[in-house]
């Protein structure tokens, strides 16, 4: 589902979701968060959202270490109207998506290695006593039904 932002004549950004107006950064802040949006005029009702990110973008380039260099950029307008454009469009969304899994499963590697040798113990507890107890009814099963009263019966013998 995508969050629709509005945008207004004077520049201003409401998100209708949260019923309320946000900015470029909060924007941009949402959109790193992993949230889907969708930014239409609010006049014209026309969906601007590439012209949105674009500006997002530039802005980012513009603010220090950029990710699009020369070569890359320079690439990229060459691909415009070349009868791979769509194939590169097709290519750069798959390693990109590529790129955000190898992102996302790093990180939880790096969560799992800060973990603290308090939960590593307590877990490691957790899954021995999980796997006591498995054993236990294993062999209670194994050894036929459990009594319920605790006493022998009269067929068995002393």
């Amino acid at each position: 589902m995508r969050r629709i932002i509005k945008k207004y004549a004077n520049r201003r950004l409401y998100d209708t979701t949260s019923s309320q107006y946000i900015t470029l950064g909060d924007l941009k802040h949402q959109i790193a968060c992993g949230e889907r949006v969708q930014i239409v005029d609010a006049k014209s009702r026309k969906d601007i959202s590439r012209e949105v990110l674009l500006q997002l973008v530039a802005e980012q380039e513009s603010m220090g270490r950029p990710i699009l260099n020369e070569t890359i950029l320079t690439a990229l307008i060459r691909l415009y109207d070349h009868p791979m454009q769509k194939i590169a469009t097709q290519y750069l969304e798959a390693a990109l998506a590529h790129l955000q899994d190898q992102q996302k499963h790093l990180l939880d590697q790096m969560q799992a290695l800060l973990e603290s040798p308090v939960d590593l113990a307590s877990r490691l507890a957790r899954q021995n006593l999980e796997w006591m107890s498995e054993l236990h009814n294993q062999l209670l099963a194994t050894l036929g039904p459990a009594r319920r009263d605790g006493n022998a019966s009269e067929d068995d013998e002393p």
